[in-house]
Parts: C-alpha cells; structure tokens; sequence
C-alpha cells in the first residue's frame, strides 16, 4: 500500500514540474510578442567594437603616408532599432571605421569615427566612445644602423677584465616611421648574461632595444622592425695583470754596473694595466718596453717606446697611456772628452801577411758616466781596439769599427762623437812580401 502512496505522490511531482516548464515557456513566448507589439524599438550598448582604417584611394595613400598608431583600437558604441535589427547584434557585426580623407601631410590627426555594420542589420548610432580617435601618419622609411651589445647582468671573476664584444652580424636595418627612424641615435643586442665569466663566451640574442637622445623607444606594437632578427654576441675576457715596465740595455761595457745605470732610469709611467689572452701573464714579473743603446746614451737623453710596438697584437693596454718615456740619468752624470792616440789603438786577430796602420793620428771621443769615475778617467785608462778577424784581405783603405774598453771603471760608457755612436776609422792594409832563401851554388 505504501508502494501505492509513494508511486501516486512521485507522478503528481512529475506532473506538476512539467505544467510550470510549460507555463514558463509560454510566458517568454508572450512577453516577446507583448514586447515587440509594444517596444518595436530598442536601444543597445556594444563593447568592444574594432577600429578599422582604410586609406585606399587616399590622398594619404598617393603620398605614401601610412598609419603608425591609433589611440584607441576598440570602442563602445549605443544603437538604437528594431529589436528583430539589433536585439541578437554582436561587437563582431559591427566596426568603427575612421575617416581619413582630410589627411594630408606626416603628422598626427583627431579623427572621427562611423560605425558600419558586417551585415545588413538596419540602425541608427545613438554614440560612439570615443567619438573621435588619435591617428599619426607618417612615411615609412628604412635605415642601417651599426650595433652595440647592452651586456645586462655582466659579471667577471677577480683578476679578469673584458674586452669589447663582438657582434655578428654588426648591423642592421630598421624600418618604420621616419620620424622614430631618423631619431635612433644607438640600437643595442641585449645578452642577458646570468654568470660569473672568467673566460671568452659567445651568446645569442634576438632581443634589439633601440634608443633616441632621451630614453628608450617603445616598440611594444610592432612599429618597427628588423630586417634580421638572431645575433651572436661574443664578450672576450681577458686576465687583467699590472706589470712593472722595464727595458734591456744593449751595447753595455764590459764590466759596467747595470744596475747602477738602471736605478737612475726615469719612467714616465711605472707599470701598465694589460689585458691578456691567457694565465702566462701572471708568470711574468715586469714588462720589457724596448731597449736601450749605450752608445746613444748622454747626459739626460730620453727614449719614447710606444705600446703599439711593446704590446703583442692579443694584449690590451688597459691604461691611458699611448707611449712610455724613459729619462737617463742626468744628477751626478757628466761628459768628457778625451783624446786617443792612434799609436794607442790596438789591432786585434791580424792575418799574419798583412800590416795594418790607421791613416789618423787618433781619434777624440766622449765618455759620459758617474762624475767621479768620470774625473779620474784618462786615456791610460782606454783600450782602443779594431777587430780584424773579419778582415776581407784586401790591399788597401778600409773603414772600421772601434772597439772601446774601459775595465777599471764600472759606471762610464763611450757615446763616440757627435752623431756616431760607434767610432770608425780609416784602417791601410798592405800585404807582406814573402822572402824566398836563394839558392846554394
């Protein structure tokens, strides 16, 4: 029985839901022909309508003017019509079209706006917001511009340096509006660089910020572009060593203090910022700058080594420096000249069957060093020598280099006379008849 009751109670449930569905439809079905028989006309709001520009046949067109940007790209528009018009329309039935027919020159416009409808839906525009839009025209032009790379988070390990990066492709073309165009002053390939460097690395980037005079120019909308868009950048990284500077000494007495002469040295700068290509740097304990010739040293004489000739070409000179000078000592140094006989002058490592004798009756010559050794100097105490081993035994007149020697005094060098460094002389040699036994009769 109770199986009874619950069946009869769950169909009148059944039943009654139906009669309010029904009920339901029937009063929407009657409010829509109330609604139309009493409201034929409506008014609607749409959001999110396109603003849409076209220059074609425009004067701006003829004049190779196009649109750079829009201040707004989506409006609201309110319509008003028959509901069996507008009461179904959507935002993508409809398009907000810009009238560009005043447009006559590159420049910014205020602009009105027309709604037009994608199908043929009959209405009237109540309002547009906005009514009016913000349009710049402009012609589009294309420039190349040289890269530099915008190294972000760079960061070296103590002890190195680096140096400039090299960009591959170095550069590229822009094009745009003129007016962004012609105001890029420095176009950067950004490298994000997330570690430590302690060597040379070689990144790739598709990222390019461009610049004018003042900030950073936006290109979030695409208004320029490139006509390449991967680089690789490579950032050289170098050890950074600073190196004493010093400098050989050539064509030194024998017995001479080089040391002493070396202290009285004046460097213009004392050591040098390098950047180098590998760790043999650090082996290094001072930096050879070039040589100096004792014979072309006087009192004060200065010598200028440039660093484009001391440097290898893979080294750097990370100070501001272009050359060295180096002063010779000229505080306790003097000059003398002092005059040799040519009986005085000796001939050494003589071919046997020849005679050598000097068409001079000497020479003078001047001996710069420490002015006490200087004061005690005396022709006594100079041996004069020309060296014949290279001897083309010849007859004759021959010019040849004098030998200086000065062994009781370590602190005095011979710099010859005025513009010779190395004195010459002129030198006869004779060959020796050979004597023959005569004959026993």
């Amino acid at each position: 029985m109770l199986k009874k009751l619950f069946s009869g109670i769950g169909g009148f449930l059944a039943h009654d839901f139906v009669l309010k569905i029904i009920s339901f439809i029937l009063a929407v079905i009657l409010w829509g022909v109330v609604s139309v028989s009493i409201y034929p006309t409506i008014e609607r709001q749409v959001t999110n309508i396109p603003v849409k520009i076209s220059l074609e046949g425009s004067y701006a067109q003829a004049n190779s003017l196009e649109v750079t940007s829009v201040s707004d790209e989506y409006v609201t528009v309110a319509i008003k019509g028959q509901r069996g018009q507008i009461g179904d329309i959507k935002a993508e039935d409809l398009y907000a079209d810009i009238d560009a027919t005043g447009v006559m020159m590159a420049k910014q416009y205020t602009l009105p706006l027309k709604i037009d409808s994608t199908s043929d839906k009959v209405f009237d525009v109540v309002s547009i917001t906005p009514s009016n839009v913000t349009v710049t025209f402009d012609k589009m032009v294309s420039r190349e511009i040289e890269l530099n790379a915008l190294l972000d988070g760079m960061k070296l390990t103590a002890g190195y340096t680096a140096g400039d990066p090299v960009i591959s492709p170095s550069t590229v073309t822009v094009t745009g509006p003129q007016a962004v165009v012609n105001s890029i002053t420095n176009a950067c390939v950004k490298v994000n660089i997330p570690n430590e460097l302690s060597s040379t690395h070689e990144f790739t980037s598709n990222e390019i910020v461009l610049y004018n005079e003042n900030a950073v120019i936006s290109n979030d909308k695409g208004a320029v572009t490139f006509d390449r868009n991967t680089f690789t950048v490579q950032v050289p990284v170098f050890v950074h060593e600073t190196l004493p500077l010093d400098v050989n000494i050539i064509n030194v007495p024998e017995n001479f203090d080089v040391d002493f002469f070396k202290s009285r040295l004046v460097f213009s700068s004392d050591q040098l910022d390098i950047a180098a290509p590998n760790e043999k740097i650090r082996e290094m304990t001072s930096l050879v700058i070039g040589s100096i010739n004792m014979r072309e040293v006087d009192v004060g004489s200065t010598f200028s080594f440039s660093t484009e000739n001391f440097l290898p070409a893979e080294y750097s000179n990370l100070s501001p420096v272009d050359s060295v000078t180096v002063s010779c000592p000229s505080e306790g140094i003097t000059k003398r000249l002092i005059a040799l006989q040519a009986r005085d002058i000796q001939f050494i490592n003589k071919p046997s069957n020849f005679n050598f004798s000097t068409t001079a009756s000497g020479l003078s010559l001047f001996f710069v060093g420490d002015e006490t050794q200087i004061a005690e100097l005396s022709s006594a105490d100079i041996t004069a020598q020309i060296d014949l081993i290279d001897f083309d035994k010849q007859e004759g007149e021959h010019k040849m280099p004098v030998d200086i020697i000065i062994s009781s005094y370590d602190k005095v060098w011979c710099i010859g006379n005025g513009s010779i460094a190395t004195p010459k002389l002129i030198v006869n040699a004779e060959a020796v008849q050979e004597e023959y036994d005569q004959p026993i009769e």
